[in-house]
């Protein structure tokens, strides 16, 4: 008899994508087999009050390339939440990086997890870096990417 595979979903805005990102991924595919990471829509970025820093199709991208990840899977909710998405996802756990704890989870996440018999783990890691406070750095400084500036050699792609 063939063991299920565990499949586990990750949510998050990735704009940008920072080191914390990574690891609360790296430590949300330990948890199972698979690992759906859901990427929030711009129209929920703007919810947010923020401006899309990379679209819904860039961030998707940078997603889909990172080893831990299995699956990407775009945003149905037009609200804060993924609850429509993990609806449609289905996964036998959802995992939320270090700043996500129990006082700041949209009250229709906690019941479609109930619904569905969705496992919750939360704070899944440090609270390492803040996608809106990197920006708001940048341009305080005014610092912009230089390319390539500082390694000459590097080769990108294979």
């Amino acid at each position: 008899m063939k063991k299920k595979k565990i499949t586990v979903a990750v949510s998050g805005y990735f704009n940008p994508m920072h080191v914390g990102h990574l690891e609360m991924m790296e430590k949300a595919k330990k948890l199972g087999d698979r690992l759906v990471v859901i990427v929030n829509n711009d129209y929920q970025v703007k919810l947010k009050g923020r401006v899309p820093f990379l679209n819904q199709k860039d961030r998707m991208k940078i997603v889909s390339a990172i080893k831990w990840v299995d699956k990407v899977f775009l945003s149905i909710d037009r609200d804060s939440s993924v609850s429509k998405s993990l609806a449609k996802v289905k996964p036998d756990i959802f995992a939320q990086g270090g700043d996500r704890k129990h006082g700041n989870i949209p009250t229709s996440e906690t019941d479609i997890c109930r619904k569905l018999n969705i496992r919750r783990v939360d704070g899944l890691g440090k609270k390492i870096r803040s996608s809106s406070v990197l920006i708001a750095q940048a341009v305080k400084k005014k610092v912009y990417p230089v390319k390539y500036a500082s390694r000459p050699n590097l080769k990108i792609g294979i």
